[in-house]
């Protein structure tokens, strides 16, 4: 009889340990990286008649493949989402009408192409200081723009390093927790926590992922140890005496320099600056110097209304900061040197000496080169970030069809061991009929 009773009140604790993990499954099916869990049962004799029933301990359900697999791809979606972010955010600001390169020389050669009908009149000279006052006001606002772009890159370089930093202690503070608790259902959602820490730290920089015997995780970028067991490396940035970039790693005593290469953002916060920010930089002093040199030459050649040497319009210097500015001078509209004969200054014949600079290799090509190079980087990133984003929602969707809880079958697997619950409660019940019984017939 005792039997009955044994067997029924195992039954009944296996479907309230089920509902239980299904209960909380359906809790966390909003948790990121959370693994949903199950229990095996399994047949147990009672007394040698009988089969009763025990249970194992919650168990989660993940693949550290499928897991490496997306750790892998989520560091390309980093790299490509920084490279276009900031590649997109600076092309909106050049290609303004306030500062786009082309346009702004567009409008200056407007001006002197005014002048071919009156070359003497004041207003329309004015009007070309005017222009060249708005050309070297745009070019000098883009040379201040890449600049500050080139100091808000370094910042994020140095935020993003704090949070490799962070994230590898938080991730060896884990390995700790899970070594001393063992990897069971103590120490479940630990794990999930570390997984969604190394995907997160994957997104920073290049990572490698081995689990130890002891259950915890050893990180390592280009074969340097970032993370072992309860210790974590500590990342920080210099720069040598030629003003090249470099990255450290220290773990205890141990140190050792990284390539810039490391990928994920940090990695692409180093290739912008070197394939796109600093070439456009090169480009627009470039161009500035151009302007200034040509423009200031040709008008040389020339005479003012006063029969005077025609003198510079523009000129370019460096302010405190060292950003390369383009600036008019105090030229007067008189001064302007449009006549190639002393005698007639009024005639405007070096107008069209100033006015075929526009065409020439120096000034179209620059002003072209600044805004396509620029373009032709951003399409890059742009394409490459869609292959990596359709990657990682493949990777993602075999993780999640693993792992990820499902409400449905949870909502079945409630039902399923509700009724089981019930069944065993029922056999208690009916073993105490049974009993209530014989007791009456001792009576």
């Amino acid at each position: 009889m005792m039997n009955l009773f044994t067997i029924a009140a195992q039954g009944a604790q296996a479907a309230q340990n089920q509902l239980s993990v299904s209960a909380g499954n359906i809790a966390n099916q909003q948790t990121a990286g959370y693994s949903r869990q199950q229990i095996t049962q399994s047949a147990s004799t009672v007394d040698s008649v009988g089969n009763g029933v025990r249970t194992s301990d919650p168990s989660r359900i993940t693949d550290q493949t499928l897991n490496q697999a997306l750790w892998r791809t989520q560091n390309s979606v980093g790299y490509y989402q920084s490279l276009n972010s900031w590649g997109t955010s600076l092309e909106k600001v050049i290609s303004s009408s306030a500062t786009q390169p082309s346009t702004l020389l567009t409008s200056f050669f407007n001006s002197v192409s005014a002048l071919t009908s009156q070359p003497d009149s004041t207003a329309y000279r004015q009007q070309l200081i005017s222009s060249a006052t708005s050309l070297a006001n745009g070019l000098s606002q883009t040379s201040q723009n890449l600049a500050d772009q080139q100091t808000s890159i370094g910042q994020q370089q140095q935020s993003t390093i704090q949070q490799v930093n962070q994230l590898s202690s938080q991730i060896a503070d884990l390995n700790q927790q899970i070594e001393r608790l063992g990897t069971g259902a103590e120490s479940n959602s630990l794990q999930d926590q570390r997984d969604q820490q190394v995907k997160t730290l994957s997104g920073l920089i290049a990572v490698s992922v081995e689990k130890t015997d002891t259950g915890s995780y050893t990180l390592t970028t280009q074969g340097s140890t970032l993370v072992a067991g309860k210790q974590a490396a500590v990342i920080s940035s210099s720069t040598d005496t030629q003003g090249n970039w470099q990255l450290q790693s220290r773990l205890g005593q141990a140190s050792s320099t990284l390539s810039t290469a490391i990928g994920g953002q940090l990695g692409a916060l180093y290739d912008y600056q070197q394939q796109v920010l600093s070439p456009l930089q090169t480009q627009v002093t470039g161009l500035m110097q151009s302007v200034s040199e040509q423009i200031n030459s040709t008008l040389a050649n020339g005479y003012d209304l006063q029969g005077e040497q025609g003198k510079a319009l523009f000129t370019v210097s460096k302010d405190s900061a060292g950003v390369t500015r383009l600036s008019t001078t105090t030229l007067t509209p008189a001064q302007l040197g449009l006549s190639l004969e002393q005698k007639t200054p009024a005639n405007g014949d070096n107008l069209s000496a100033l006015s075929g600079l526009q065409a020439t290799k120096d000034f179209k090509d620059q002003a072209a080169a600044i805004t396509s190079h620029l373009a032709l980087a951003n399409s890059q990133s742009s394409n490459q970030l869609a292959v990596a984003n359709a990657v990682t929602q493949q990777w993602q969707q075999q993780r999640d069809n693993l792992s990820a809880v499902n409400k449905d079958e949870e909502a079945v697997n409630l039902q399923t061991y509700l009724q089981s619950y019930q069944a065993n409660m029922k056999v208690m019940s009916v073993g105490n009929q049974l009993f209530s019984e014989l007791l009456t017939l001792f009576s």
